[in-house]
């Protein structure tokens, strides 16, 4: 049995941070992962770091999560980073006033440029190679499946691991939690790697994104879309469609070098707003309050949790941005005993989807938790 301070499965961006979170802060951190790092969305994911525009909670924190992902960035991974800005166009010609509305709202720092507006606190950064930087101090077990985690005598055993601190961030496949009502979805995401003919000096965002060039002369193509929960397969028949798109913010574009397109399904809560926190035992809760679903309001002190029992993910299309924000927020609440913010927590979800749901009922009758 290989026994660890922590456990977390999953390395893709949210494992990947948490885990390097955790280990920054001297917790000895082992990391399960079913294929390699950074194997699903986030390798397929295009990495780009650029604000939100707009007004509102999610837009305050996703613009406070690229400050800090940015700098957290530039310090350990600025040979992977291309901070060179991004031109910012509205996404299709019904969206032009919304565009102009939301340039109106801008709190953060961005010029004016024709139809577009330019943000110079944005960039991209290399998805696969940031993943395995941030894991470095940790130990990694890649082609190590996952079961359903077990808790005994104090410690989480997860196959051959054992822990006594477990988080799980597995993206949106299949769940090794009974997390029913989280009601996360899917998004599918596919990247092309480029080699444009010419040096992309800045990122461009539309209704497809195009980064700068990287260091080796790469570039990125990224696209989400096929929003759905069930596992989508990449469409090589949309290569040509997704160059044409990226051709009208670039036309040079067209002419690069096609190297190869990567996809995979990107997990989203359903108020966009990432999940990190400890795990409601939600069956036990709803034996305690059986009067949820009529529509009691309890305090969330008040839900049964599992015992060091994480979970961290649904980050959706802004994981590179999110993650590393998030990450630090759940590693303090976890080593340091700090307060999580409510936003972030998973139990916001209980009473809403409780609320006079028949899965709620349901799940009266039919327990069906983890060993604990």
């Amino acid at each position: 049995m290989a026994k660890f301070d922590a456990l977390v499965i999953g390395a893709g961006i949210a494992g990947s941070t948490i885990a390097h979170a955790l280990s920054a802060r001297g917790v000895k951190v082992g990391v399960i992962e079913q294929g390699k790092i950074a194997c699903g969305a986030s390798g397929a994911a295009g990495a780009f770091l650029s604000p939100m525009m707009g007004k509102g909670a999610l837009v305050d924190f996703v613009n406070n999560a690229l400050d800090f992902s940015l700098s957290f960035y530039e310090q350990i991974a600025a040979d992977l980073l291309v901070k060179k800005g991004a031109l910012r166009f509205p996404k299709s010609n019904e969206t032009i006033e919304e565009f102009k509305r939301d340039t109106d709202l801008i709190k953060i720092p961005f010029e004016r440029r024709d139809n577009a507006v330019f943000f110079p606190n944005a960039g991209a950064i290399d998805a696969i190679k940031l993943c395995a930087r941030l894991l470095q101090n940790c130990a990694v077990f890649e082609g190590a499946k996952a079961d359903r985690p077990r808790y005994k005598n104090g410690e989480w055993n997860v196959g051959e691991f054992q822990a006594p601190i477990l988080v799980v961030s597995i993206g949106a496949y299949h769940s090794i939690l009974p997390d029913w009502w989280l009601k996360t979805r899917g998004v599918w995401g596919e990247r092309l790697r480029v080699k444009p003919i010419k040096q992309i000096e800045q990122n461009y965002m539309g209704d497809i994104a195009i980064s700068a060039t990287f260091q080796g002369g790469e570039a990125a193509i990224g696209a989400t879309h096929k929003r759905g929960a069930i596992d989508w397969q990449i469409d090589y028949g949309a290569i040509g469609a997704l160059t044409n798109k990226a051709a009208k913010l670039l036309e040079h574009i067209k002419d690069a070098k096609f190297i190869d397109i990567l996809g995979g399904m990107r997990p989203s809560s359903s108020d966009y707003i990432p999940i990190a926190g400890l795990f409601p035992n939600a069956h036990k809760t709803l034996r305690d309050f059986p009067d949820i679903p009529n529509g009691r309001q309890i305090a969330a002190e008040a839900f049964s949790y599992y015992h060091n029992l994480y979970v961290f993910g649904a980050h959706g299309a802004r994981g590179f941005v999110t993650a590393p924000y998030t990450a630090r927020a759940l590693a303090l609440a976890i080593v340091d005993g700090a307060k999580s913010a409510a936003m972030f927590e998973p139990s916001r979800f209980i009473l809403r989807v409780f609320r006079r749901s028949a899965e709620a009922f349901n799940a009266l009758e039919q327990f069906n938790g983890l060993e604990y």
